[in-house]
């Protein structure tokens, strides 16, 4: 018999992340790999899974990392909070490759004890901070980095829907992009197992070619650690 197919865990909310699944679902399959939903409703924290794969979505509850709750954070999901971080920390144990992506970046900078800006806006920004699903915004890549490896250029153009970011980086990991006011936009493990999280949302963006690099940079760590 073959090995059998990989499974990616993909994370998201009971209502309203069901975009995020489809594309993300599309851009794996398209590399041949299976691909799980989970929200708080429907988990389950013993399936055999190969990777995982934590989305974007509404704002993490400032209590899951001790913050006060900003006038701007209209809606929390505790009940997902607490889900992908069972996750995050079932994949450190068992050193499978993870990826995040918007808010799952910010999840993977907690999980590892860094730390978040509640509100972009509040920053000195020298330059305008729009929300934009079209690849508008400019992201420095830094070299010597995962991600350089992958996309294999300095600047990307992506697309920007989040009013978070990281501030603090968490233990073991480094960043790996960030924008013309400097806001973080991705971050790393820099060694061993894969563990990489984008700001901008790629699964939106599979017309453009750095967006399934991405992707295929994410499969080729199953393949390779699964």
């Amino acid at each position: 018999m073959g090995r059998k197919k990989l499974l990616v865990v993909v994370t998201g909310s009971t209502y309203g992340s069901r975009m995020a699944w489809y594309m993300s679902q599309f851009l794996l399959k398209l590399h041949g790999v299976n691909a799980h939903f989970f929200h708080p409703q429907s988990w389950d924290p013993k399936i055999e899974m190969d990777g995982l794969l934590v989305t974007g979505g509404i704002d993490i509850d400032p209590a899951t990392y001790g913050g006060e709750r900003h006038p701007t954070i209209k809606r929390s999901d505790p009940k997902r909070d607490a889900m992908e971080l069972t996750l995050l920390e079932r994949a450190h144990k068992e050193k499978l490759p993870v990826f995040g992506i918007c808010r799952g970046m910010q999840m993977i900078n907690l999980f590892h004890g860094g730390t978040l800006h509640p509100h972009i806006e509040e920053l000195p920004l020298q330059y305008p901070h729009p929300r934009t699903p079209l690849p508008l915004r400019d992201v420095m890549i830094h070299q010597h980095t995962r991600l350089y490896q992958i996309v294999g250029t300095s600047q990307l153009k992506v697309n920007a829907l989040h009013h978070q970011a990281v501030d603090r980086i968490g233990e073991g990991l480094q960043f790996a992009a960030h924008d013309k006011n400097g806001i973080v936009q991705a971050i790393e493990q820099p060694s061993g197992r894969f563990v990489l999280g984008l700001q901008w949302h790629p699964e939106f963006m599979p017309y453009t070619w750095h967006s399934r690099k991405i992707f295929k940079a994410f499969v080729s760590a199953l393949q390779r650690e699964g």
